[in-house]
């Protein structure tokens, strides 16, 4: 049977095994409902291609006046605080931005109000998330004009805006037994157990771990400078992880290879591990729940937050308490009980001897 490809749209395979599908035009991507031949699917094909194909070109050349939202987003285009950000956030920014100036660009900054915002966060539905990240970025200008444009402005209008977006799942820790079933079973072998035991030794996102080289591994730890954050960190290995990169074959430049000898780009390895979760039956498992695992197994060996953090890379304690906050739980739920237990024997010193003897 023949199919018909829909010029724009894009599809992937989301966290949970579920096809999704976008329309994608100069860089920006807009999310289309149910599946290709659905009326809601072709409903909004129909109207984003009327709305993003015959509008003329982005305002993204647009000489901006001085004060205006447009010309703030570009002096925080040039500014460290984009240019220092990783690429793929620096992309995605991008997109948000350039739309902002096709949207509002060259209204005056301080003219920007509640109501203002509610408006232009409105016009990047029915993605909650991406309307979420419009009035993020609309805060952090407002903040960018006043401390480094040295604007005159008041209160943050972004200040009392609530998020849409509800996360629909956790990044779950993984149970022993999935680790290891994934372990003993997944496939493809030997990747998928590799990938396993750097995501679980090191601590590093999806991406950073599949952009390990084997020049970062000097026989004792792995370099890695994370590429979200830019953090450089000298990562230990353990001697199950020391002993499985010892023993791998290295067949290409990078320690993950694919069959074609190249490197995993970071949405073909969180794949690769989405599929040897779906095989053995734990598909509800991601690639970064075992960042979670990482972090908790070093707080329950009783590591502390600062130590937790260099092997993570974390910057901020709030972050490192998020992954380690379980161990924690568990830490103070036994000190707990064993209070109790301690204050019981001092109350009741004769109950356990009377129960014997009864």
């Amino acid at each position: 049977m023949a199919t018909m490809r829909l010029k724009y749209v894009h599809s992937f395979v989301d966290k949970t095994g579920r096809v999704r599908f976008y329309f994608r035009h100069r860089g920006q991507r807009w999310p289309l409902p149910d599946q290709p031949g659905s009326a809601e699917f072709a409903a909004r094909y129909d109207a984003l291609r009327q709305e993003r194909i015959t509008t003329p070109g982005r305002a993204a050349n647009i000489a901006f006046g001085p004060n205006s939202l447009g010309f703030v987003i570009e002096k925080f285009l040039a500014s460290e605080g984009y240019t220092s950000k990783a690429s793929n956030t620096r992309r995605h920014y991008r997109r948000i931005l350039d739309r902002l100036k096709t949207i509002c660009g060259r209204a005056l900054i301080a003219d920007l109000r509640e109501d203002h915002v509610r408006e232009i966060r409105a016009r990047f539905l029915p993605s909650t998330s991406t309307a979420d990240e419009s009035v993020m970025l609309l805060s952090m200008l407002w903040l960018f004009a006043k401390e480094h444009l040295a604007m005159r402005l008041g209160p943050n209008p972004t200040a009392d805006i609530r998020k849409l977006h509800r996360r629909g799942f956790e990044h779950e820790p993984w149970p022993d037994h999935v680790i290891e079933k994934f372990e003993a079973e997944a496939r493809p072998k030997p990747n998928a157990r590799m990938a396993l035991l750097l995501l679980l030794y090191t601590g590093q996102r999806a991406g950073d771990v599949a952009a390990m080289r084997w020049q970062q591994y000097d026989g004792k730890g792995i370099t890695v400078r994370q590429q979200k954050t830019g953090q450089p960190l000298w990562i230990p290995c353990a001697s199950k992880l020391k002993e499985a990169l010892d023993h791998h074959e290295r067949r290409s430049d990078f320690i993950l290879s694919t069959p074609m000898k190249s490197g995993y780009t970071p949405g073909a390895f969180y794949n690769m591990v989405a599929r040897g979760t779906a095989q053995i039956g734990a598909k509800e498992y991601t690639a970064h729940g075992l960042r979670a695992n990482a972090a908790m197994v070093l707080a329950e060996a009783g590591c502390t937050l600062h130590q937790v953090m260099a092997i993570t890379g974390h910057r901020t304690f709030k972050m490192a308490m998020h992954y380690t906050r379980r161990a924690a739980q568990k830490q103070l739920a036994q000190q707990a009980i064993d209070q109790l237990e301690k204050q019981s024997k001092v109350a009741n010193p004769g109950t356990s001897q009377v129960r014997k003897s009864g």
